[in-house]
C-alpha cells in the first residue's frame, strides 16, 4: 500500500494542495464561473426588464451547454428567461454536455447543501454567484466530511482534482442577516 494511502494527514495535505487554484497567474474565469455570473446577471436583468442584458446572459448560459443538475428538484429559471427575450434575439442552444447548474436560497444563519459525485483524476470545479453579491460561503466536503475547499470571498469558485471517485457535499452557508438567493454551477 502506498504511504499516501496509509497516512490520512498526508492525504489531507495533498488534497489541500490539489485544491489550490490551478492558475495562479491566469485570472480568466473558467466556464463554470462565467455561467454562475451569467445566471445572476440574467435574474437581475429580468428584474429590471433589461432584455438586451438578459439576452447576453442567456447567450453565455446557452453557449456553455449548461443544464440543470441531475436529480435537482428546484425550478429552472432559464426557460422563463428564454420566453422573455423577444424573437430574433434568443440565443441558440449549445452543447448538452456543458456544466450543470442549480438555484437555491439560504435563510440568514442557515445553509443549503447537496451531494455530487466527482471522478478521480478529473478536474472538478464549483462556481457560485449571488444576485447583488450577497455574502455567502461555499464549502466542499469529501466523503469523510473533511473540507476540500472553502470560499468566503469575492472569488467564489472551488477547483480541485479528486484523488478518489466519491460523493462530495456541497454547502452554501448564509452568515448574513437576509435571505441569500444563489446560483451554483458544477463542472
Amino acid at each position: 500500500m502506498s504511504p499516501l494511502l496509509r497516512n490520512p494527514w498526508l492525504l489531507t495535505a495533498v488534497a489541500v494542495l490539489v485544491a489550490a487554484p490551478a492558475r495562479a497567474q491566469d485570472q480568466t474565469p473558467e466556464i463554470g464561473e462565467r455561467v454562475a455570473l451569467a445566471l445572476s446577471s440574467a435574474q437581475s436583468a429580468q428584474g429590471r426588464a433589461d432584455n438586451e442584458e438578459l439576452a447576453r446572459a442567456l447567450g453565455i448560459i446557452e453557449r456553455s451547454g449548461a443544464r440543470p443538475l441531475d436529480g435537482w428538484q428546484g425550478v429552472d429559471p432559464v426557460p422563463e428567461w428564454r420566453a422573455l427575450v423577444p424573437n430574433g434575439k434568443a440565443p441558440l442552444r449549445g452543447s448538452p454536455l456543458g456544466p450543470g447548474y442549480r438555484t437555491g436560497k439560504a435563510q440568514p444563519g442557515t445553509s443549503d447543501s447537496f451531494e455530487q459525485v466527482f471522478l478521480s483524476g478529473r478536474k472538478a470545479s464549483i462556481a457560485l454567484s449571488t444576485p447583488g453579491d450577497t455574502p455567502v460561503t461555499l464549502q466542499v466536503l469529501d466523503a469523510e466530511r473533511r473540507p476540500v475547499c472553502t470560499i468566503a470571498d469575492a472569488r467564489r469558485a472551488c477547483r480541485w482534482i479528486p484523488l478518489f471517485t466519491q460523493r462530495y457535499v456541497i454547502e452554501v452557508r448564509n452568515g448574513g442577516n437576509r435571505a441569500a438567493e444563489y446560483f451554483l454551477v458544477v463542472e
